[in-house]
């Protein structure tokens, strides 16, 4: 299940089918589909993928691993936010005490309202050998991105990859049935997962 937030609170939570029938919501990259003809020489080379599956899995000697099928197996928390209320000098220092590239921005009761990232912020600043030189405009509300995407925490992983994918997003936040944080989901994540998992535990 996925859903969409922006400034009036919870939009839509529904299916991926149905997300991008939200009217903000549309793909921003075209989805890669087989041809027949690449169907067919999937189908062909079966046998012999099946065989190196089990050439890896004797190699690697690995241990059986829980699957990972889920948001909630790989996202990140605690999920840092903050509010809408915020001044740009803040979410900047605070983008930069964590390390981190984009932050999930709430309302006052905790909602998701948009999210903001670096890029957003070098829009409306500028910064010299790490210092905070100006700030052209110290409105968070008016360079935050919204709507928001969520995902719930048992969510497809490969659902959330396409969202992020066909969406240009770099991150996810994954959210419970009463619109709260439970973490987020970056591309960093998605791509230690895969490196990290054998794929054919991962993709399984």
């Amino acid at each position: 299940m996925f859903a969409v937030y922006n400034e009036t609170g919870l939009q839509f939570r529904s299916t991926l089918e149905e997300l991008y029938r939200v009217k903000q919501i549309k793909p921003v990259r075209g989805e890669h589909r087989q041809t027949h003809e690449n169907e067919d020489q999937l189908s062909q080379t079966r046998p012999v993928e099946n065989s190196a599956v089990n050439a890896y899995r004797k190699m690697i000697k690995a241990k059986h691993e829980e699957p990972i099928y889920h948001a909630s197996q790989i996202m990140s928390r605690p999920v840092i936010t903050i509010e809408d209320s915020s001044s740009v000098e803040d979410c900047y220092y605070l983008l930069e005490k964590h390390g981190i590239k984009q932050l999930p921005v709430v309302g006052k009761n905790g909602v998701p309202v948009g999210i903001i990232s670096r890029e957003n912020l070098l829009e409306v600043i500028l910064v010299e050998d790490g210092v905070l030189r100006h700030v052209e405009s110290n409105s968070l509300l008016s360079i935050i991105s919204r709507p928001v995407i969520t995902a719930d925490p048992v969510a497809d992983i490969r659902r959330v990859a396409k969202v992020m994918y066909a969406q240009s997003l770099n991150s996810i936040p994954i959210t419970d049935s009463s619109d709260m944080f439970l973490g987020i989901i970056t591309r960093t994540d998605i791509i230690k997962a895969v490196s990290t998992y054998p794929v054919i535990t991962l993709w399984a």
